[in-house]
């Protein structure tokens, strides 16, 4: 739920100025709340190319990690599995990996995606296709009751999508077709805006705020060689609310754990209605102020509109979160920047 409460202010310029032009300042408030249950589905879209064995090990022996915030909170979850491989002429594509399709708390379910993470090989297609792969994978026609992904996907839940992939995402939706993998890279004007993804995701939801992608990809400053810069997954995340983590990382466990409290349904950052000027931001979580800070209280990045709560500030289950702000005029819409 997000509500927003605009409230323009007007002020004239004190007496004795040059100028007795007024101006105005717009107050907005924006009304959150985390889920009231505990459903979600998680998504893991998983690269199969060639270079990808040691990074499917790695995401199988930490995904304890991850399970652990599950079993704590008894979510109730539905994860499945798919590749970043998505052939146009092949009717599989974007079909959940494994026998259950997905797996609940009723399974032996740790075991199993481990099983699954390092099931889907190293012999997948190089033009990685991971955020179209996602959508389908979780669009009406394949979850519908007689599709191929029947049941994964649930009207109430939060959708939870984590990518993981050591190259840059490739979706097309055919444009590069029989070109070679540079293309990905060298026409990437050819490739499906980001934000034409999240809406298709988002509309599969009556609050968009209930879909989140996250993603284990290569950053900007990644130090392993033979990874590429994620910055299409990256922004899907940004745009969202979603986490980020270096792929090249040796141990994952830190970044499965904090994704596993995503997944359970508790979110930390909040996308506000329209850009702030940071020092008018007033936050409430339950009518309770909470302080900026970047240990224990919020912060706020200009350049995304997200207020990120931090340590025991994060907001609990049911919660209502209020946040007061001035306008910024100036602040453009992060969508305006999305590729």
């Amino acid at each position: 739920m997000r509500a927003a409460v605009p409230v323009v202010l007007f002020a004239a310029l004190a007496p004795g100025c040059a100028s007795d032009t007024n101006w105005n300042l717009r107050s907005e408030t924006d009304v959150f709340a985390q889920a009231p249950n505990n459903e979600v589905d998680i998504l893991w879209v998983v690269d199969d190319s060639y270079s990808m064995a040691e990074e499917q090990a790695t995401l199988a022996q930490g995904f304890a990690s991850f399970g652990d915030e599950l079993e704590i909170s008894g979510t109730d979850f539905h994860i499945g599995v798919i590749t970043t491989s998505f052939e146009y002429t092949d009717p599989l594509r974007g079909a959940l990996q494994g026998d259950p399709p997905y797996l609940t708390s009723t399974d032996d379910y740790e075991v199993e995606f481990q099983e699954r993470a390092t099931a889907v090989g190293v012999e997948g297609s190089d033009k990685e296709k991971g955020l179209e792969a996602a959508s389908w994978a979780v669009s009406q026609e394949m979850t519908a009751p007689n599709g191929v992904n029947a049941g994964f996907v649930r009207p109430t839940a939060q959708l939870l999508i984590v990518i993981v992939s050591d190259e840059e995402d490739c979706s097309d939706n055919g444009a590069l077709e029989g070109q070679s993998p540079e293309a990905c890279y060298t026409e990437d004007d050819q490739l499906i805006p980001v934000m034409d993804v999240l809406e298709d995701l988002q509309d599969l939801k009556s609050d968009p705020s209930r879909v989140t992608l996250s993603a284990i990809v290569g950053q900007s400053n990644s130090p392993c060689p033979e990874v590429w810069f994620g910055s299409r997954y990256i922004l899907a995340a940004s745009l969202t609310g979603g986490f980020t983590g270096d792929i090249c990382e040796s141990n994952w466990n830190g970044m499965l754990a904090i994704m596993g409290l995503h997944a359970v349904g508790i979110r930390d950052s909040f996308k506000l209605e329209l850009g702030a000027q940071p020092d008018t931001i007033e936050v409430l979580v339950d009518d309770a102020t909470v302080v900026e800070s970047d240990t224990d209280g919020w912060t706020y990045d200009p350049s995304t509109w997200y207020v990120t709560f931090h340590g025991a500030s994060v907001p609990p289950r049911d919660s209502v979160i209020t946040i007061s702000y001035v306008v910024d005029p100036g602040n453009v819409a992060p969508s305006a920047t999305s590729g």
